[in-house]
């Protein structure tokens, strides 16, 4: 992963408030690096290496959470998997795959699934964050628990 230029701390924003995240990867360094990158620009980050354990704190906290960061090749439950029982549980939720793999497969889960957002490792800051703002700021269902408008707002 890249950091690209920050020249300045930024921060994404729900209405003023703080984002709330759930990070999916069997990659134990891999969620340490998401959660360390995200937290500095404001966001809530909970991290779980397990598929079936991120399933159990996201029926608890699904109405608490705007957001889940999946890794698509995991064990037990693969990233698609994982997507349609996230829809199941909160039609409202934005989940964005983040993963390394091939172009085609990309577009066949694009085309098949109601991915909000997918980041290809490796990544540049700049651009995951682009992807995140986009991806809150997709209409959705009704829902007071998400942002109307999210914001990517740089501070000096």
């Amino acid at each position: 992963m890249t950091s690209g230029n920050i020249s300045a701390q930024q921060s994404l924003t729900a209405n003023g408030a703080r984002i709330r995240a759930l990070v999916i990867d069997d990659d134990e360094a891999f969620c340490k690096f998401l959660k360390g990158l995200l937290e500095p620009f404001g966001v809530d980050v909970t991290t779980v290496t397990s598929p079936v354990k991120a399933l159990e704190i996201f029926t608890r906290e699904k109405d608490n959470l705007h957001l889940v960061l999946v890794d698509y090749y995991m064990p037990h439950l693969n990233g698609t998997q994982m997507l349609e029982w996230l829809k199941k549980l909160s039609m409202n939720v934005k989940v964005i795959l983040v993963s390394g793999m091939d172009e085609l497969r990309v577009r066949q889960i694009l085309a098949l699934y109601p991915v909000d957002g997918f980041i290809r490792k490796p990544f540049r800051i700049q651009v995951a964050l682009e992807v995140i703002r986009h991806a809150l700021n997709m209409t959705t269902l009704s829902s007071p628990e998400l942002p109307n408008q999210v914001t990517l707002s740089t501070q000096m």
